[in-house]
């Protein structure tokens, strides 16, 4: 009874549950562990951290006041918006139509579609192949990004994210072949068409929210799934992470010597641990050839290919405690500079009304970027911070409270949603979730305009309630 009482409340207060609980993990803890002297001697030797710690505002009063504010506004936000709006919520929910069956396959096709021409004539899959390092693969993804459409984009990372969730939602609450099969081609397909972006945080994005599904809705163990789910979240994170760092066997002189540096750089969507391919001597990357295998000697292709798996299976499992470390430093890392260069400068980038001029080129995100590392990513690698800290830097305190009070209202709104109503609602209650988590890394314009941003599922859903309208009219 208890358990399940805990599960309405999370499944309610999901969206603001998982901007709390992503704010903290990603950005909060990293910070409190900031102090403590064994974790400082060991960040002060890394080329990006050593300067935080001479900050003159590092862990002053302002700077915990900014980086705890969501504990408290933000709870308080939820609770009164949720009690006000629910009732117009209620009402405007009948607006919209349940897919049927042929109406949800028609609306996926056209989607997956216009992805799926927009890859090909991109030439997105040889770009993605392209990488042979770490370098390379930020440099295929930036030409990805560059070259697929924001249209295209939007219909991949918001419409597509949502219509499968959906699927899962009437898989949970009806089951059934049709849906089964619905859902596991989503899932294949979207796997693919996120992992050719060569980017790491989609694909985790979609599975959890997956995941997030099933704990809301199933009627059967939903914690034991959940925690399944978890693990499997985790594994993906360090699957997908070997490949976008490129992660290969070390030649034979690194077998035997020290491992090779880790350095950091920020790519387009996130800080990102460098884990360098070592070379041979002659320049070239690392092959079958450079694992202790003689040349002089035939070797097997099975047993060959054997020694490949278990070497770069060993070799993976060993940066693991770097991609976990990675996982909590990422945003935590960017907060000390938020903090101090805006408190220093004031407002960053001529303050919120320069963010809507047309070609406006100074962002936060690229400010500060450049701020930090200064490398060959300038004017394409980003910063980003969560809403509240992002309106600091273009505000001040009076900005970062207006900020964090919007952001909260959102949240309480995705809250009032009665998602016990139909499928349509409970998977929009759920893309909540996902709205959550990009407000605790992004400024408040990303979790609603950028490509993966709930506007344009909104948009969508209008466009085929509307559609349905006029057919029932028509049909009259």
């Amino acid at each position: 009874m208890v358990l399940s009482n805990m599960r309405m409340w999370l499944s309610t207060n999901i969206a603001s549950v998982v901007f709390l609980a992503s704010y903290f993990l990603t950005v909060v803890l990293g910070n409190i562990l900031y102090l403590l002297p064994s974790v400082r001697n060991y960040l002060a030797n890394t080329p990006y951290m050593a300067p935080v710690f001479d900050f003159d505002t590092l862990f002053s009063l302002g700077y915990w006041v900014l980086l705890l504010s969501p504990f408290v506004v933000t709870p308080f936000i939820v609770v009164l918006v949720r009690r006000l709006s629910r009732p117009v919520l209620v009402k405007l929910v009948g607006f919209f139509p349940e897919f049927s069956r042929t109406s949800y396959l028609v609306v996926l096709l056209l989607c997956y579609a216009v992805v799926g021409y927009s890859f090909w004539h991109a030439d997105v899959f040889r770009l993605f192949l392209g990488g042979s390092d770490f370098i390379s693969s930020v440099e295929a993804r930036f030409e990805i990004r560059e070259r697929v459409s924001f249209m295209s984009m939007a219909l991949l990372m918001s419409n597509l994210h949502f219509l499968a969730i959906y699927s899962v939602v009437r898989l949970v609450r009806e089951a059934g072949l049709w849906w089964w099969g619905i859902v596991v081609g989503n899932t294949l397909v979207m796997t693919v068409l996120l992992v050719v972006l060569n980017m790491k945080w989609p694909v985790i994005i979609f599975y959890a929210g997956l995941v997030l599904v099933v704990f809301m809705y199933s009627p059967r163990r939903p914690y034991l799934k959940a925690v399944m789910g978890m693990i499997a979240l985790l594994l993906v994170y360090v699957l997908i992470s070997a490949f976008v760092y490129r992660v290969s066997v070390p030649s034979a002189p690194s077998l035997t010597g020290d491992r090779p540096s880790v350095t950091q750089s920020l790519s387009s969507d996130d800080v990102a641990v460098d884990l360098s391919v070592p070379k041979t001597e002659n320049g070239n990357e690392n092959n079958i050839n450079n694992m202790g295998i003689s040349p002089k000697r035939a070797v097997k292709p099975v047993e060959e290919g054997g020694r490949y798996v278990v070497a770069l299976g060993s070799e993976i499992g060993g940066r693991i405690p770097q991609m976990m470390l990675h996982a909590v430093n990422r945003m935590a890392i960017l907060y000390p500079y938020y903090y101090e260069i805006s408190t220093k400068e004031g407002v960053l980038c001529g303050g919120l009304l320069a963010q809507a001029h047309a070609g406006q080129k100074c962002r936060p995100s690229f400010y500060i970027y450049n701020k930090i590392f200064n490398d060959q990513f300038d004017g394409r690698g980003t910063a980003p911070a969560a809403v509240h800290i992002t309106a600091y830097a273009l505000g001040g305190w009076p900005l970062a409270a207006v900020g964090l009070l919007c952001a909260s209202v959102l949240l309480g709104l995705f809250a009032a949603l009665p998602s016990s109503s139909n499928s349509l609602v409970a998977a929009m209650a759920t893309t909540g979730g996902v709205l959550g988590y990009h407000l605790s890394q992004l400024p408040g314009e990303g979790p609603i305009i950028y490509d993966h941003g709930v506007l344009w599922t909104i948009v969508m859903l209008v466009g085929y309630a509307l559609v349905v309208r006029v057919f029932r009219i028509v049909k009259k």
